[in-house]
């Protein structure tokens, strides 16, 4: 009888902790779907739906499953680009807690590059942005390359599908132009004027600087007679001028700036107008050289006048 009256006790109470169990589950579960609920709109990233899901780029409307959207970006040789990506709905309907990874790709050699925050490449300059609880997934390019031109994708890989966004990266390369011929003949203590033009800069140079024989001349004080002189209008430019030029300014003249392909040109430097003292000794040649030809023609008339004297003599004393 102690035995029926205990096993029923224990019966009774295994009832009891299972209907605690399931009191404390479904509570728990109220809770999670209030929180779900409750976080949809701070932070929609975690309701991911797949059938509304969508991958953006700045601008760009959202796409469809499987699709790819491709948009251009232009970076500048040496400056740090970033590539926007914007997901949201990163959480799965289904199961709230599983997110899904967001990977940049390198489409050049299908390099992933990242996925989530975690980056996949020995190369440094090369990592993912992404504010907190923000719906920017940026690919970050440092210190950009000639070499980093090409296609770079954002892409987020789900059960139902793929989602990809393709950017396509150019790189720039700014170019120096000194304007004028590449050879430049002044005289000595004249002035000398070079104009330097940057073109196809995306962001002007701060500094331009001028070379002479790759010796840097911009704050130049043992000369002296040298300014520098920048202009950021339309177009960045740099003028350069040497007063009282000497045979010591001859040589290569050079403008650059950080992450811009140089220009250069010749100068010669020559002591007065050579060209007009030739012209000079040429026409006091010519003089001198007619002179001589009269004195020689007044000679030859003499010498037959001679001539003819001793003719007639010599006839004078035959007969």
């Amino acid at each position: 009888m102690r035995t029926r009256r205990s096993a029923l006790g224990c019966s009774s109470s295994r009832s009891v902790s299972g209907a605690v169990t399931l009191v404390t589950l479904a509570a728990l579960h109220t809770v999670t779907a209030a929180y779900v609920l409750a976080d949809t709109t701070d932070n929609p990233q975690r309701m991911w739906d797949p059938e509304k899901g969508s991958i953006l780029g700045q601008g760009v409307p959202a796409f469809g499953l499987e699709n790819v959207t491709v948009t251009n970006q232009t970076a500048q040789l040496g400056s740090t680009a970033f590539l926007h990506c914007q997901v949201r709905n990163m959480a799965d309907k289904q199961s709230p807690f599983v997110f899904h990874q967001v990977s940049w790709i390198r489409r050049r050699d299908y390099h992933i590059l990242t996925s989530g925050l975690h980056t996949y490449s020995r190369d440094e300059r090369f990592g993912v942005v992404r504010p907190e609880d923000a719906d920017d997934w940026a690919l970050q390019i440092k210190f950009v390359q000639k070499r980093d031109e090409g296609a770079y994708e954002c892409q987020v890989s789900t059960k139902t599908g793929r989602y990809g966004y393709l950017v396509n990266l150019k790189v720039v390369v700014p170019e120096a132009v000194i304007s004028g011929s590449s050879e430049r003949h002044v005289q000595s203590g004249s002035t000398i004027s070079l104009l330097c033009i940057i073109e196809g800069s995306l962001t002007p140079p701060q500094f331009i600087f001028w070379y002479h024989n790759n010796k840097m001349i911009n704050y130049d004080q043992s000369r002296g007679g040298i300014t520098v002189t920048m202009d950021h209008h339309d177009l960045t430019t740099s003028r350069l001028t040497i007063n009282n030029a000497s045979l010591k300014d001859s040589g290569n003249y050079s403008c650059s700036a950080s992450n811009i392909k140089p220009s250069s040109v010749n100068v010669f430097v020559s002591e007065g107008d050579k060209t007009a003292a030739i012209q000079r000794l040429g026409s006091g040649s010519l003089s001198v050289t007619t002179s001589a030809c009269g004195t020689w023609a007044s000679l030859l008339l003499c010498v037959q006048l001679f001539l003819l004297c001793v003719t007639h003599l010599l006839l004078s004393n035959g007969t």
